[in-house]
């Protein structure tokens, strides 16, 4: 009896001892388990961050691509914009006076020849008038006596040959000499019309100079009172702005410049329309030619081609028409970039390329692979802008390609 009442409280240990056992390593286990829940949920926010913080550079590169490529994306108080379009204004009297003045030194210097000339000429006039005058008064005082009695007077035939070809001479002369006073006549009264009328355009050339200069006065005068309005950070917004304008200034003077430069190349235009410039099917434009708004009321600037999008990276961007490369690298807001001449003042820019595969002084022909479609420079995704230039100057493209 007392042994199987010890069996029974040895049993009921032995069971208390293994469920105390199993408790104690379930407990292990969901600790371990949690640990690594945590672990994952740590990794997880980890990556996430990661992710956000990508996201977020992303985000500002966006941002800044954004403000350079139409002033603002976000919003900015209507005094700042006031000063952007009279900035503007005052770019725009700027450049007009600067091709005034240089009209107004081409014309001056004209007026200048053509007062020499007119100089020069009248001198010569008055001489061969003088020569005529003189010549006239012989003929008055020789009286009644005609080439034909001078003949008829000589004695013997070689003489009468002598005074004929002498004759034939004088008379020749002569006519040279009223045709060349008749000439000079006509010159110098052209010369007079056409120094007249350079004097007026001089004197009208100055006065509108002279106007745009007041008016660029007080336009200034007018942006500086909205700037001393701005705060700190609107300042150093206005001079970003300012900067990057007078950046795309200085990159459409140089592309010009690129643009009508032959070199030793003899380039001709052959005729003809061009070919789309991607090489892939489902591209479109995604944006025009033109002037665009930007969504802030009043804020504009013109798009000098035309972007074309849905290609990705490295599709094949290809010579819309045949010529000689003139530039390929890195070119500004542009990124890598291509421009061809193609002759006859005409030339094609390709941008924003993720790779170039041609090179400067290249011969390329209409439809040759030029570039991966990328979206270097100021882009905010992969596509091409292409532009058409005539003679340095921007064209709409879709004179020249058709859309698919």
């Amino acid at each position: 009896m007392k042994l199987n009442k010890f069996i029974s409280i040895l049993l009921i240990f032995v069971f208390i001892f293994n469920l105390s056992i199993y408790s104690i390593a379930s407990n292990e286990t969901n600790i371990q388990n949690q640990e690594e829940q945590e672990k994952e949920i740590n990794t997880d926010t980890d990556d996430i961050n990661d992710l956000n913080n990508q996201r977020s550079e992303i985000k500002d590169k966006l941002d800044e691509a954004n403000i350079k490529l139409e002033y603002l994306q976000t919003e900015i108080s209507g005094i700042l914009i006031q000063i952007q379009q009279l900035d503007d204004k005052i770019r725009k009297y700027e450049n007009e006076n600067a091709e005034l003045e240089k009209k107004l030194n081409e014309l001056e210097t004209s007026a200048k020849e053509t007062t020499e000339k007119l100089n020069a000429v009248t001198e010569e006039y008055n001489k061969k008038e003088q020569q005529l005058r003189e010549r006239l008064v012989a003929l008055y005082e020789a009286g009644s006596i005609s080439y034909l009695d001078v003949l008829l007077s000589s004695r013997t035939l070689s003489e009468f040959l002598s005074r004929y070809y002498k004759m034939l001479e004088v008379m020749e002369y002569d006519n040279q000499l009223i045709n060349t006073v008749e000439e000079e006549k006509n010159t110098i009264e052209i010369a007079k019309q056409k120094l007249d009328k350079e004097t007026d355009e001089i004197k009208t050339l100055k006065l509108k100079v002279e106007q745009n200069k007041n008016i660029n006065k007080n336009t200034k005068t007018l942006q500086e009172g909205y700037m001393a309005k701005l705060s700190k950070s609107e300042k150093k917004l206005n001079e970003k702005i300012t900067k990057y304008k007078t950046e795309t200034i200085q990159l459409e003077t140089r592309i010009r410049e690129i643009s009508m430069a032959n070199g030793d190349y003899d380039i001709q235009y052959t005729g003809g329309l061009m070919i789309w410039p991607v090489a892939i099917a489902g591209t479109k434009i995604t944006s025009d030619y033109g002037t665009r708004q930007h969504p802030i009321q009043g804020v504009t600037n013109f798009h000098l081609g035309i972007d074309i999008g849905n290609a990705g990276f490295g599709a094949p961007a290809v010579a819309a028409l045949g010529g000689v490369v003139t530039y390929a690298g890195e070119l500004g807001s542009y990124g890598n970039c291509v421009i061809i001449n193609h002759g006859d003042g005409i030339s094609t820019l390709y941008g924003h390329g993720q790779k170039i595969l041609v090179e400067f002084g290249q011969t390329v022909q209409q439809g040759d692979i030029i570039m991966e479609v990328g979206s270097t420079g100021n882009s905010t995704g992969p596509h091409l802008h292409f532009e058409v230039r005539i003679n340095g100057k921007t064209v709409d493209p879709l004179n020249y390609v058709k859309e698919p």
